[in-house]
């Protein structure tokens, strides 16, 4: 099957001198950062920005419940500081930083970093952040959904996806998600489900209950495409800071 690879890594190659090899785009990375860490209402701007290596990635902030684009980023040990403004990564200014980490991007890798739970602006690594390796491999006919609990103060949910695209109605169930905590199994949560394509209708309930938290409109289809799915990540964030429990989604494809 085909493998998905940044489009952007493709336009970011930068020719060098003649007598100088291209890097080509084996050469590279792709990282996409999503903001799932609740910021208070009265400050809805509070937006995160992408350090590597020292150096600012992302042109514009990305704001709670949002994402950036697959940033492409040259493969191997890099230095990652996720920050809240534009300051050097020098500062000392620790309301600013929301979490520092070094990790090894492989070639040709794509990455999917969730910031989660709160910042209290006490150290330079507060906040947490889930680092998932994304197998984009392309779906087929179906679409690839996977689920995160990022909620620090809700309860274990169930998920339940109902396909309203269908007729009759169908429906797919996650059972007994439970907040994944501060030292999250990676490995285990990086995994896509496959779903049929179409139009969905999450609703995050209670686990073992039919009581429904929060829903919300998951496209799970590629347009009039009828050949590719969707590859998405399902995740409910808030809880702190006076947010309420919500839904977010990011497309990989």
């Amino acid at each position: 099957m085909k493998k998905i690879f940044s489009i952007a890594l493709i336009s970011s190659v930068f020719f060098a001198s003649c007598d100088q090899d291209l890097e080509k785009p084996a050469d590279w990375a792709s990282v996409a950062v999503i903001h799932a860490s609740p910021v208070a209402a009265t400050n809805p701007s509070d937006t995160l920005h992408v350090f590597v290596d020292g150096a600012r990635y992302n042109s514009t902030g990305i704001l709670y419940n949002s994402n950036s684009t697959y940033l492409p980023i040259v493969a191997g040990a890099k230095t990652f500081d996720i920050r809240r403004g534009t300051a050097s990564t020098s500062s000392t200014d620790y309301s600013k930083y929301v979490n520092s980490f070094s990790y090894t991007l492989e070639k040709g890798g794509a990455y999917s970093f969730f910031v989660y739970d709160t910042t209290t602006g006490a150290s330079a690594s507060d906040a947490k952040v889930l680092r998932l390796k994304d197998d984009l491999t392309l779906p087929g006919n179906n679409s690839k959904v996977r689920f995160l609990h990022l909620a620090p103060k809700a309860s274990t949910v169930d998920v339940t996806l109902l396909r309203t695209s269908a007729t009759p109605n169908d429906s797919v169930t996650i059972s007994g998600k439970s907040y994944i905590g501060g030292s999250p199994n990676e490995e285990g949560l990086a995994p896509f489900v496959s779903v049929p394509r179409g139009t969905y209708t999450a609703k995050i309930k209670t686990a073992g209950t039919q009581t429904v938290l929060t829903s919300a409109t998951v496209t799970l289809t590629n347009g009039a495409d009828v050949t590719q799915g969707r590859i998405v990540t399902i995740y409910v964030t808030g809880t702190a800071k006076g947010r309420p429990l919500a839904i977010g989604q990011f497309r990989h494809y």
